[in-house]
């Protein structure tokens, strides 16, 4: 075995990644997700395939792809041996980009009995929602774990047999709709990339509560990952009626801060990674003769929100794309709506400079007081993928409790009055 598949091996046991997506160019944290606390796992696997030391070596900050980890191995075994090893076998592959392509047709297959990644057989596939009303206190940033109220959900099950693809899905809004979908009936493919140890939990936690999941990794702005998911599904499940497009990305802070590559990858998570799984997802769907497809945006796709960055932006084009794709895919019997929030409390509020003022100052600007919860969200979403919204496509509909009715006449006024105090003394 070459040099560079022993390392590539090594990494595809540590992480659990597909060895297909491990190609040359994959760069570990924009194409795979890995973080600080990942490459520490890969540093200390990869010392002891290879009998090295490799934790004592400062960190190279050229070392981004995975060809450059196997030739940065290569260089520290040379260092410790100086007989010659062998010359990485690199293959060929720029991990080129490359559009979604044209639908494939009617897919077939059925539920395997075990989870795409193989960690979490899904015993439960057959079970039952148990749910409990929880207090959620919209004063603070941790919420509860999601649970629906609605007897509607415990007894009919308007969601039962369906099964539902949510992008984004191991951790904070994303993980509330997956729970909440799977408390309505649904399968569940919940979908991480970052945080794939919390994509697990998130499925092990459905399960737990007498749900149905499974799980799958890759990011939706890595067209090579979507077509990866989606292959997955298809095999695994053989199907799809709902999409759920929550994974986002985009820069908090001033235009000022934001460089190409923030916009760049926050457009091909935002509208193009949206597109394709949209474009994957109807051809399934129109096999159970339709489906449903859910985007998200922010309140900043309508109006300058101090410090939203390149969100705002994205995010609105995302409402234009979703309008696109209900027109378009009606043909295949399928909708897609949008649900504008916030701001929401959880994670993404927390990246706001000066988040705790921002929070007040927010809140200050709500009628009633309270900011948007990801239930509330996570309800509206269940709403629109339920039959009961059949008549409902194109839509954006606003889930900000009141946010976006005040907020501009209400800033203006606090800024005036903050500016005559500031005069004053």
């Amino acid at each position: 075995m070459s040099f560079y598949n022993r390392v590539v091996d090594s990494i595809a046991e540590t992480t659990r990644y597909p060895k297909e997506l491990l190609t040359p160019n994959a760069d570990l944290e924009t194409d795979l997700g890995i973080d600080s606390v990942k490459r520490v796992e890969i540093t200390l696997a990869l010392g002891e395939a290879f009998g090295l030391n490799l934790m004592d070596e400062e960190r190279d900050p050229e070392v981004r792809t995975i060809d450059d980890v196997a030739k940065w191995v290569e260089r520290m075994a040379n260092a410790h041996n100086p007989s010659p090893t062998s010359t990485p076998n690199t293959p060929s592959s720029n991990f080129t980009a490359h559009p979604p392509a044209s639908m494939p047709p009617a897919p077939k297959g059925h539920m395997s009995g075990t989870s795409v990644n193989g960690s979490y057989p899904p015993a439960g596939l057959n079970g039952s929602s148990h749910s409990q009303p929880q207090a959620v206190s919209p004063n603070t940033n941790t919420i509860p774990a999601p649970v629906d109220s609605n007897p509607m959900a415990a007894s009919g099950k308007p969601l039962e047999g369906r099964v539902a693809l949510v992008t984004g899905s191991g951790r904070g809004i994303g993980r509330t709709i997956a729970r909440m979908l799977a408390s309505r009936g649904a399968t569940v493919v919940v979908n991480s990339f970052h945080s794939r140890d919390q994509g697990d939990q998130t499925v092990q936690e459905i399960i737990a509560s007498g749900g149905r999941a499974i799980h799958v990794w890759g990011s939706v702005a890595n067209p090579d990952h979507v077509n990866s998911i989606f292959a997955q599904i298809q095999e695994q499940v053989g199907y799809l009626d709902m999409l759920v497009c929550n994974a986002s990305d985009g820069r908090i802070g001033s235009f000022s801060e934001i460089t190409p590559d923030d916009w760049d990858r926050a457009f091909r998570t935002n509208v193009s990674g949206h597109y394709q799984c949209a474009m994957l997802a109807a051809p399934l769907m129109q096999t159970r003769g339709g489906g449903s497809i859910v985007t998200l945006s922010a309140v900043g796709a309508h109006g300058f929100i101090d410090g939203l960055g390149s969100q705002g932006v994205v995010k609105a084009a995302v409402e234009t794309l979703t309008k696109y794709l209900a027109c378009e895919l009606a043909q295949y019997g399928v909708r897609a709506n949008c649900v504008c929030g916030g701001p929401v409390y959880g994670e993404l509020l927390n990246k706001f400079p000066e988040a705790v003022s921002k929070q007040n100052q927010w809140e200050a600007r709500t009628p009633g007081g309270q900011l948007t919860n990801p239930l509330d969200l996570a309800r509206t979403i269940a709403y629109l993928l339920s039959d009961d919204a059949a008549g409902i496509n194109g839509a954006v509909w606003q889930v900000d409790r009141g946010f976006s009715a005040t907020a501009d006449g209400l800033h203006f006024q606090s800024v005036q009055h903050e500016f005559r105090q500031h005069q004053v003394v």
